[in-house]
């Protein structure tokens, strides 16, 4: 029995350190249509399996892996919501979603995030600006990871106060794809 339990154990070490290196080391997010930065080619059915899965084709695409999405400016902010199953305030950690948008040089003015279920929230420029968004990719010190909220979470600093669940409804959360129009 011991012996299952220590080849379980070292199973799932090996599981988590892959899942993590591999989080880590390839794109976790990918902004496209109207920007002037680009940072790897066009779409590839082959290789962009998952966007195509998606129906979403690109001529130009500015990509984020994990470093590079933590060597922008990062916020610490307080979340909390209102609804049955929240916690407690969650410590979030990420970048601007300003700062993310302006490194692809952003032309458009409506934005559509979407997450790896296919839901799509598109924000205005207004709405972009009426909260200091972010793409959280921490909570209290752990990275998000997929299969739970991740890879990155939207969200807005609530300082503490309980959102509306109406509020919480545009937290788009497993967040993949940025596009803009």
């Amino acid at each position: 029995m011991r012996s299952l339990l220590l080849l379980s154990f070292t199973a799932l070490t090996l599981f988590v350190t892959t899942a993590t290196s591999a989080l880590a080391e390839g794109t976790i997010l990918t902004v496209t249509g109207q920007i002037e930065k680009t940072n790897r080619e066009a779409f590839d059915p082959f290789f962009d399996g998952f966007l195509k899965f998606h129906d979403k084709t690109f001529e130009k695409a500015y990509t984020f892996d994990w470093d590079a999405l933590a060597s922008l400016p990062q916020k610490s902010i307080t979340v909390n919501a209102d609804t049955e199953d929240w916690p407690h305030p969650l410590k979030m950690e990420g970048p601007l979603l300003k700062d993310v948008l302006a490194a692809a040089g952003p032309s458009g003015d409506k934005t559509t995030l979407y997450a790896l279920d296919g839901f799509g929230l598109e924000m205005s420029a207004e709405k972009m600006a009426s909260r200091e968004w972010i793409l959280a990719m921490k909570i209290d010190g752990e990275p998000l990871g997929i299969g739970g909220f991740g890879p990155l979470w939207l969200v807005y600093d609530t300082g503490g106060r309980k959102a509306p669940e109406e509020e919480e409804r545009s937290w788009v959360w497993s967040v993949f794809h940025i596009d803009i129009k």
